[in-house]
């Protein structure tokens, strides 16, 4: 009876060699692919198979050095377990296997033997649960795997009845059956329970494994999103040790510690800096986080420095879930210019506020103006004829004053004005024989230069002439006797330019930024409004100006209109 326990229980040893074999081979392989409903080729089933061929080549081996006389041998436990795990067509390796054990190892005969100790009537059994056993419970698979054996046990037997040998066994004997097939069904639940566990243990190591990288993943993500984020962002932990910090809080951070880099921050505690020897913004949120303990809410402020305004917010970080204060973030940004940028908008609207009352006033000035003049024109005409001269000079400078008022109200003016299709070469042909005429007194020259193609512009014709009247008599201001004007015309793909140019002198470079601001003029008798309403007309056209200027050879204005400007029946126009 000792004799059978020793066998029984080496037998047991066998099939655990499978779990045994089974687990390190798993720990070492560093597969990490796991079933979801059942086991793939590349996952652990090449590993079951090996396990379970090893273990079922154990048990026909001490099956041979038995010192009982009654077969004790648990290989088909192994082929059973392995059959439920991998599936029917793997598990085929098995039964071939478990036949070819049989065949050289086994000690009985006939077709009835064959047949139940190789395992051949008992693997149709197992293939046919594998699929409903990968998908059940522990507690399922370890049931399934004990009614399999016990299948195994009841063909056994049933075999052995056919040869009559079952009514020749003694109690002991039939105690010892009870007991081979008690530990048969043992160890094959603790074989599947060891292997659940093994796989488990692989999946949630595998888990942890995914979560740590994703950890790290995220952390590099969060930490490139601060330093790409336009703000000085710095998180530190509850005793004030910096844990995070970007480069914008770095160099913040350096108007107090020079030398300071990521690495050297990481091992800087705030709370422990010593005042006297950081800005004093820094001193004010180190005053800020020591007393968020007491707060427990979030922190903003506006901090007016020498070095710039800075918007702050501090808030606590809590662990959950009992709301443990762990640490402070700090969050700043740098709203110098956004100031900056208000006040010159308040500057702006005082401006334009100043400039609609100026309008105005310059509005009703143009009614007194005019009864002045008339007056003067009445006083003229019944005073000597040797006092004409005066009334000419002082009714002159009143018509320059109303020039200058007309140009300021026009500058003044944003309206939108009516466009209509034009020819470009039209306006200026209609305006060459004033143009002429002011040349011919001035002993200069006009020449226009059409281009080819100039398609037909959306224009509104009263300013555009407004805008070649200011631009050439400029020209022609500049230019002393004998000096020449050129107008002339180009047509682009996508653009038409005017180009008025002279033979003056030139501008200076360092006067050439300043030549379209209202008032500013480099001609003594000038109002400096000319070329802002030149400006302005050309910008209501949604066009450019473009000055060329060479001292001492003379000034281009060039006027680009876009095409994109025009309407459809523009381009559908015969060009001229």
């Amino acid at each position: 009876m000792i004799i059978a326990v020793k066998e029984i229980l080496l037998q047991m040893l066998a099939v655990g060699s499978a779990v045994f074999l089974f687990s390190n081979i798993v720990e070492r392989s560093g597969d990490d692919s796991l079933h979801s409903v059942r086991l793939t080729w590349r996952g652990y089933s090449p590993i079951l198979v090996l396990s379970s061929a090893f273990s079922i080549v154990i048990c026909w081996i001490l099956s041979i050095y038995s010192a009982i006389t009654l077969e004790i041998q648990m290989s088909l436990v192994a082929m059973v377990i392995g059959v439920l795990y991998i599936g029917a067509a793997r598990g085929v390796l098995l039964l071939v296997l478990e036949t070819i054990m049989y065949l050289m190892l086994g000690s009985g005969s006939g077709v009835v033997d064959f047949l139940v100790h190789s395992g051949v009537l008992l693997y149709p059994a197992a293939a046919l649960c594998s699929s409903m056993f990968l998908q059940s419970s522990l507690r399922k698979k370890r049931l399934i795997t004990g009614l399999l054996i016990l299948l195994s046990a009841i063909l056994t037997m049933l075999a052995a009845g056919l040869r009559m040998r079952l009514h020749n066994l003694d109690t002991a004997t039939w105690w010892v059956i009870l007991f081979i097939v008690g530990a048969a069904i043992v160890a094959g639940s603790y074989s599947i329970q060891a292997i659940e566990r093994i796989m488990e243990r692989k999946q949630l190591n595998q888990q942890m494994l995914n979560l740590s990288n994703r950890v790290i993943t995220e952390a590099e993500k969060l930490r490139q999103i601060m330093n790409v984020a336009p703000m000085m962002i710095t998180s530190i932990d509850a005793d004030g040790q910096i844990t995070a910090i970007n480069e914008n809080a770095l160099q913040i951070l350096r108007r107090s510690i020079p030398d300071i880099t990521r690495e050297t921050a990481l091992n800087i505690n705030l709370l422990r800096l010593d005042s006297d020897k950081v800005t004093s913004g820094l001193q004010r949120t180190i005053e800020i986080i020591r007393r968020l303990p007491e707060e427990q809410h979030i922190h903003s402020e506006l901090m007016r420095l020498d070095y710039g305004t800075f918007y702050i917010s501090i808030a606590p970080i809590h662990q959950l879930p009992d709301h443990r204060l762990t640490g402070t973030v700090i969050i700043a940004q740098d709203i110098t210019e956004v100031e900056r940028l208000r006040n010159e908008l308040s500057h702006v609207e005082q401006l334009s506020l100043v400039g609609k009352m100026a309008a105005s006033i310059t509005h009703e000035i143009r009614n007194p103006m005019a009864v002045v003049r008339g007056f003067l024109q009445l006083m003229r005409e019944k005073s000597p004829s040797s006092l004409d001269h005066y009334y000419l000079i002082v009714m002159d400078e009143l018509d320059r004053a109303n020039s200058i008022i007309n140009d300021f109200l026009s500058l003044a003016q944003n309206r939108i004005v009516e466009k209509q299709l034009y020819n470009l070469h039209s306006i200026i042909e209609e305006l060459l024989p004033l143009l002429w005429a002011d040349a011919n007194l001035r002993g200069q020259s006009i020449t226009f230069i059409p281009g080819q193609n100039v398609p037909r512009l959306d224009l509104n014709s009263k300013e555009i002439k407004q805008l070649i009247l200011n631009l050439a008599r400029n020209g022609m201001e500049a230019m002393e006797d004998k000096g020449e004007l050129i107008i002339e015309t180009e047509a682009t793909a996508s653009e038409v330019i005017m180009r008025i140019r002279d033979t003056g002198p030139g501008i200076p470079q360092e006067k050439l930024d300043k030549l379209f601001e209202p008032f500013y003029t480099t001609k003594s008798k000038g109002t400096g409004l000319g070329l802002s309403l030149c400006l302005s007309i050309v910008e209501r056209h949604q066009g450019r100006i473009v000055v060329d200027s060479v001292e001492g050879e003379g000034t281009t204005f060039s006027v680009i209109f876009s095409h994109s400007f025009g309407s459809k029946e523009a381009e559908s126009e015969e060009p001229v």
